[in-house]
């Protein structure tokens, strides 16, 4: 078995007498039996202050996370362990069931909120990464890990920040929080506000728009805390949230005649737009029972609304063009009770969630040729899950621990999708698909201390069926489920002080996954059913450490390789055994430090290595992407209540690409998404 080695790396400029620690790699700020076994990382609020500016979004994360990488803005916005977060292969259609979970405050973040609205990092409190299936966790079962994101919560203080920061590419990103206390010690609000633009750094030269790819974007957070009978064992966190963007986020850029996608532009007769809207509800309710039981409730509703408008030939020659929308209704609630203490602890829950996804496109273009016909087609899913789990840390010998459960889940799908073109009369088909499927995890693990383990862990892991559709056609056809086993050994240990380590091996085959296959007729790359068509593997090991050499001076660094396989799959006639995962490096490398004086100077870098991947898994030679050699860094001074810095990204000025698309068959050149250029900037940071 090859092997891989992946350390993640992560830097701290904020001014402190001593260093505080950048990234906690083991047990959660409240251990017991919600314990993950398996590499668990967990960044807390120092160390996200302090990570390199480059989009200030929470793709920044995956330079620094074992096994994470990020790029491809349209079959999944990262990828953990080589896995996509959508789904591997990218396809049109509603991004009901993606494959990692991304919570925000415990409310589940759709495929089409991380594209449209990533997650921004200012104002995060925690963020934890779990590896693997996740079928004992809060929140959706998901097959390839998650990503939990916590932002700050009210403080009993009338405490507040501020930050602004000013670079190239007339990028701004500024915001401001304050905390207000109603009722000492029971009631308190914090309010949030960021804003975000940037000219996007792409040109479209037929209309010589030199913005083509500029967005804006607003968000405001209300939370609210209340300790009832000022007991902090119980409370009711509400969070309110309103996030709105504008403009091209994708700033798609095209290959032509001696031009290349670094030179950073497209012609297009039409312009793209593509404004959206989310507004978010969660409230988390917490509460210490008789006999050291805890009962734990996260409920949640969003609503998310985005309008799309593009340019469908791609040209500067033929008027084809696309209006559409996506919408989303999301409800979820789940519920824990858990027993934290004692030799054995255990947790029992239940998740239910309802949702409904629309998405629909109507324009003009494909055929006769060049005219083009008008065309509109729709497609509306409605999906019920609903899931019970429990988990158990049993120590039935001194310092060894059996852990395990097991999840039922259940799942109801359903697609109702019609389409129109030209003359012909409007064409209907629908699909649905229940499954109710048995999910266990069992491992045993050697753990004297929170900083000394070592374990393994066997997990079934699932991604429900669903109903596919081809949407010029009207056609719809349900597919079953994708499943796989994980299995893993980790240790994390500290053999000093000032040096923690952590490391997992891991091992896991893919059955019956779900493989796009173009329709007949159809319209190439949009046309297509899903069938479970493949099978693969992926294995690697991962290590993170941490080295505080001084008071004042840490190290960081890291070497990585895992494996992507798919072992059996025929693609479009096409036998791809063999081939790799899509945005999946082999090799990932990373080497930070961090300085901080007691004067107030500070600096710090980060050098981060991907290998090359690609981006189609029909298509790898066409659609390869570079490998990145990226390095950031950041250089100033704080007070008492304020810092000045300035910062760099993109350093050596490395040219990348982020997505590559073969449009070949649609006899289009090659476009894509390129990485942004070496941009320097200044920034600012109060608190009071």
């Amino acid at each position: 078995m090859k092997l891989s080695f992946i350390f993640s790396t992560l830097v701290l400029t904020t001014h402190a007498d001593t260093l505080p620690p950048l990234m906690v790699t083991g047990d959660k700020l409240n251990p017991g039996a919600t314990d993950q076994a398996g590499l668990y990382t967990l960044l807390d609020e120092t160390s996200l202050a302090a990570l390199p500016v480059t989009t200030r979004t929470y793709q920044d994360l995956f330079a620094y996370i074992a096994g994470g990488y990020s790029g491809n803005p349209t079959a999944g916005p990262f990828s953990l362990r080589g896995l996509n977060q959508d789904n591997v292969f990218g396809y049109v259609g509603t991004s009901s069931n993606s494959l990692i979970a991304v919570l925000e405050d415990g409310a589940p973040l759709s495929s089409a909120t991380l594209r449209y609205l990533p997650p921004l990092l200012w104002d995060l409190q925690q963020v934890e990464v779990l590896r693997g299936p996740q079928s004992l966790s809060h929140g959706p079962n998901s097959l390839g890990g998650a990503l939990l994101l916590h932002t700050t919560r009210p403080s009993f203080s009338s405490g507040g920040k501020l930050f602004a920061e000013f670079s190239e590419g007339s990028t701004y990103h500024g915001g401001i929080a304050q905390d207000l206390v109603l009722l000492p010690e029971e009631l308190a609000l914090r309010l949030s506000y960021q804003h975000q633009e940037t000219d996007g750094q792409a040109t479209n030269t037929f209309l010589n728009d030199d913005e083509y790819g500029a967005t804006q974007r607003d968000r405001f957070q209300a939370r609210l805390l209340w300790h009832p009978g000022k007991n902090p064992d119980h409370q009711l966190d509400l969070s309110l949230v309103h996030d709105r963007a504008s403009g091209s986020p994708f700033a798609t850029v095209s290959e032509g005649p001696g031009r290349d996608l670094f030179a950073r532009e497209t012609a297009l007769n039409t312009p793209s737009s593509y404004p959206v809207e989310r507004t978010a509800a969660t409230l988390n309710a917490t509460f210490a029972l008789p006999n050291e039981l805890e009962l734990k409730s996260t409920t949640s509703i969003q609503r998310f609304d985005l309008e799309q408008s593009f340019d469908l030939d791609a040209t500067p020659f033929l008027k084809w063009f696309v209006n559409g929308f996506t919408d989303e209704t999301r409800f979820t609630e789940d519920l824990t009770l858990a027993m934290r203490e004692g030799g054995v602890q255990w947790l029992l829950g239940s998740y239910y969630e309802h949702s409904e996804y629309g998405v629909g496109f109507s324009g003009r273009g494909i055929a006769p040729f060049p005219s083009g016909s008008p065309f509109a087609n729709q497609a509306e899913e409605t999906a019920e899950i609903l899931a019970l789990y429990g988990k158990i840390d049993w120590e039935f010998v001194k310092d060894f621990h059996l852990t395990g459960g097991l999840r039922l889940n259940h799942e109801d799908r359903q697609v109702d999708t019609h389409a129109k073109f030209g003359r012909f009369p409007q064409v209907a088909s629908s699909g649905d698909t229940a499954e109710t499927n048995l999910l266990p995890q069992l491992g045993v693990a050697w753990r004297p201390e929170d900083d000394r383990v070592l374990g393994v862990q066997l997990a079934r892991g699932y991604r429900g069926g669903g109903v596919g559709y081809a949407p010029t056609l009207g056609i719809a056809q349900a597919y079953d489920a994708e499943y796989a086993w994980d299995a893993e050994i980790y240790t994390r240990f500290a053999p000093t002080e000032d040096v923690k380590i952590s490391s997992s091996v891991f091992y896991s085959w893919m059955e019956d996954q779900q493989v796009p296959v173009q329709v007949p007729r159809g319209f190439p790359g949009v046309d297509t059913l899903i069938t479970n068509a493949a099978s693969s593997r992926r294995y690697g090991v991962e290590l993170e450490a941490a080295w505080q050499a001084h008071e004042t001076l840490t190290f960081r660094s890291g070497l990585a390789y895992i494996q992507t396989e798919f072992t059996d799959l025929t693609l479009n006639g096409t036998d791809r055994s063999g081939q790799a995962f899509p945005n999946a490096p082999e090799w990932i490398a990373s080497l930070g430090a961090d300085y901080q004086h007691p004067s107030g100077f500070f600096g710090s870098a980060l050098f981060s290595w991907a290998d090359s991947a690609y981006s189609m898994v029909n298509s790898p030679q066409v659609t390869a992407l570079e490998s990145r050699h990226l390095l950031s860094a950041r250089l100033g001074y704080s007070w008492e209540m304020a810092s000045l810095y300035v910062f760099g990204s993109n350093l050596l000025d490395d040219e990348y690409a982020l997505l590559r698309a073969d449009q070949s068959a649609s006899r289009l050149p090659v476009s894509g998404k390129v990485g942004a250029p070496r941009m320097f900037g200044v920034g600012c940071e109060f608190h009071w």
